[in-house]
């Protein structure tokens, strides 16, 4: 049976919660990621991206979401340790397009003014 788009995304969540890398096999060859900080392109270099990234994420609380189609649409904080030995919240839009099961599309909106100083490199 065929996963919905929602559940798709529920299940890349759950693997990047868990630690497991099924999440890596979520997505399709060309995905795209736009955030505010950066643009990534293909799927070898996202797993790169989000396995820089996932270890970082403490927690994350859900607030919303809905599912249009092959769109998932989340609201949502997540927790996020920083290399300066903080801890941040990130109040996180994220949009989804999902196509024959994998993740074709994700973009990712939050202020990424905390994050920027956060990750900046020390002067």
């Amino acid at each position: 049976m065929t996963k919905t788009a929602l559940e798709t995304v529920q299940t890349f969540q759950q693997s990047m919660g868990s630690g497991t890398s099924e999440w890596e096999t979520l997505f399709a060859e060309d995905i795209i990621f736009k955030g505010p900080v950066n643009t990534v392109i293909g799927k070898e270099a996202n797993i790169e991206l989000n396995k820089n990234f996932f270890p970082l994420v403490k927690g994350y609380e859900p607030i919303s979401h809905f599912e249009q189609g092959n769109f998932v649409a989340l609201e949502g904080v997540f927790t996020v340790a920083t290399p300066k030995g903080n801890t941040i919240k990130l109040e996180m839009a994220e949009i989804y397009e999902i196509k024959e099961g994998k993740i074709q599309n994700m973009r990712m909106y939050y202020d990424a003014e905390e994050f920027r100083n956060e990750f900046a490199p020390e002067k």
